[in-house]
C-alpha cells in the first residue's frame, strides 16, 4: 500500500476557478468554520487566475459578493452599466439606430443593473478571500483520479496520489466535467456552428455607462462599458457571436482587417476603435446535465449547464447555483442534517433546474427570432421593442431580468445574510 496521507471534509469541491472559489467563499463567509472545505484545480492557481475575458455581473451576483465580502476588494474596477440599448438591423446598415433604450432609473432602486468586471480581476479576488482561512485546503495543481460514494461519505483519490474523504462531493470542473462523467450522469448536448469572439478595445468617446447589444444576422454583438485604461482612455469589451468558419476568417487576419469588421458591426456611437486585446474564440456549443444530484455529489456552474447565454451570462448563472447550494447546505446543517443526503440536495436541484432549462431555451429561442434577416420579420420585431420602450412597466420587467431579480432568488443574491 502507497504511503498516502487521509484527510477528512465536509465539502470537496472539484474545480477552482470561478464558481468552485465563489461557493468555497459563501459557505465561509456565511457560516464561518462550519465547514472543512477543499478546493482542487488541475492548474496551478496563478494560471487559473489568467483569464482574457470580461463578464458583466448582474446586480444580484455583485449583491452576493458584497455580502461575502469580495466586492468591497473589486469595486473600483468594475464598471456599472447604467443603460442598455438594444438594436436590430442588417450587417450592412451604416448606423445602428436604438430601438429600445433600459436605463436603471426604470427600476425600483434605481441600482445600475450590471457591472463589468475583468476576469483577471474578479478571480484573484475570490482567490485572496480564502486566503489563509485554517478551514480551506487548496490541492493544486491536482485533479482527482478517481472516486466513490458511499452511504456515509464520498471517497477521492487524486492524482497526486492524496486520499480524501467527505459528506459531498460538488463538481464545479467545468462543460466537459470529469467528475459528472466518472458518476455516470447523462448529458443533452446541442453542437453550434457559432463561436463567441471576446476582445477589448479602445473608443474614441466615452461610453457614459452604457452597453450596446446589436441583434445581427450571426447572432448578438455586444459591447460592454468598461473602467477607463491605465493611461485614462476609453475602453469597452467586445463579445461577439460569429459564424463559426467566418470567424476562423477574421482571426487570421491582420489587425486593421480585424478593426475593420469590428468598426462595421460596432456602429459610429462610440467613435474610432482600436484594438487593446488580441481577438479569442470560444465555443458556444450547448450542454446541460441530465440530473444536478446524486447521493453525495452535485453540480454547479458549466459542469451542470454549459449553455450558450447571450453576451456571456453563464457566469451569472453559475453564481445563482453558489447561492441556492450555500443556501440548502448552511440549513441543512443547522438543523444537523446530512449534507450529502440526495433528499437535501434536491431542493438545490428543483431550485435551479426550471430557471436553467427556462432561460436557455428562451434565450436560445430569442437569439433565433432576432437573428432572422427577414425584413418582414425585423419590421415586426422593431415594432415589438418600439412598443416595450414606450410602456414602463414592460421596461421596468425588462431590468429586474437584467439585474437578476426575477424568480425565486437565494437570499445571498438579495444580499441578506444566511
Amino acid at each position: 500500500m502507497n504511503d498516502i496521507q487521509k484527510s477528512r471534509f465536509d465539502i470537496v469541491i472539484s474545480g477552482g476557478s470561478f464558481v468552485g472559489l465563489a461557493l468555497a467563499r459563501a459557505l465561509e463567509a456565511s457560516a464561518p468554520g462550519a465547514f472543512a472545505i477543499a478546493v482542487i484545480e488541475q492548474r496551478t492557481l496563478a494560471a487559473a487566475t489568467a483569464d482574457p475575458r470580461t463578464v458583466a455581473l448582474t446586480a444580484s451576483a455583485r449583491a452576493m459578493l458584497e455580502a461575502t465580502g469580495i466586492w468591497q476588494t473589486i469595486a473600483d474596477k468594475a464598471e456599472p452599466v447604467r443603460r442598455i440599448v438594444l438594436t436590430d438591423s442588417a450587417l450592412e446598415s451604416p448606423v445602428r439606430p436604438g430601438l429600445i433604450g433600459l436605463d436603471a432609473e426604470d427600476t425600483p432602486t434605481g441600482e445600475p443593473t450590471a457591472y463589468v468586471i475583468e476576469n483577471a480581476a474578479l478571480l484573484p479576488a475570490l482567490l485572496a478571500s480564502l486566503d489563509g482561512l485554517p478551514n480551506v485546503s487548496f490541492f493544486a495543481p491536482d485533479a482527482i483520479d478517481h472516486f466513490e460514494t458511499r452511504d456515509e461519505d464520498v471517497s477521492i483519490v487524486l492524482r497526486s496520489g492524496a486520499a480524501l474523504s467527505a459528506q459531498l462531493l460538488v463538481a464545479a470542473d467545468g462543460r466537459n466535467s470529469a467528475a459528472r462523467e466518472t458518476i455516470g450522469i447523462r448529458t443533452q448536448s446541442w453542437p453550434s456552428d457559432k463561436v463567441g469572439i471576446v476582445a477589448t478595445v479602445g473608443i474614441e468617446r466615452p461610453h457614459n455607462g452604457t452597453a450596446w447589444q446589436h441583434f445581427l444576422p450571426a447572432g448578438p454583438f455586444a459591447i460592454l462599458p468598461m473602467t477607463t485604461a491605465p493611461d485614462g482612455g476609453n475602453r469597452a469589451s467586445v463579445v461577439w457571436t460569429e459564424d463559426a468558419a467566418i470567424a476562423r476568417r477574421i482571426l487570421a487576419e491582420d489587425r486593421e482587417a480585424v478593426l475593420a469588421e469590428l468598426s462595421q458591426r460596432f456602429g459610429p456611437e462610440l467613435g474610432a476603435l482600436t484594438l487593446l486585446s488580441s481577438p479569442q474564440a470560444f465555443p458556444l456549443s450547448m450542454v446541460l446535465a441530465r440530473e444536478f444530484v446524486r447521493p453525495r455529489f452535485v453540480l454547479v456552474g458549466d459542469a451542470a449547464h454549459g449553455l450558450n447565454w447571450i453576451a456571456g451570462q453563464g457566469l451569472n448563472h453559475g453564481l445563482k447555483d453558489v447561492a441556492a447550494l450555500a443556501e440548502t447546505l448552511v440549513d441543512a446543517a443547522r438543523l444537523g442534517l446530512d449534507i450529502g443526503d440526495v433528499t437535501i440536495l434536491r431542493r438545490y436541484e428543483r431550485w435551479r433546474r426550471f430557471d436553467v432549462v427556462t432561460s436557455a431555451f428562451s434565450g436560445a429561442a430569442l437569439n433565433a427570432f432576432f437573428s432572422n434577416d427577414w425584413t418582414g420579420l425585423r419590421m415586426l420585431r422593431n415594432a415589438g421593442l418600439r412598443t416595450v420602450d414606450g410602456i414602463g412597466r414592460l421596461k421596468t420587467l425588462f431590468m429586474n431580468e437584467a439585474a437578476g431579480r426575477t424568480g425565486d432568488v437565494p437570499k445571498l443574491l438579495r444580499g441578506e445574510a444566511l
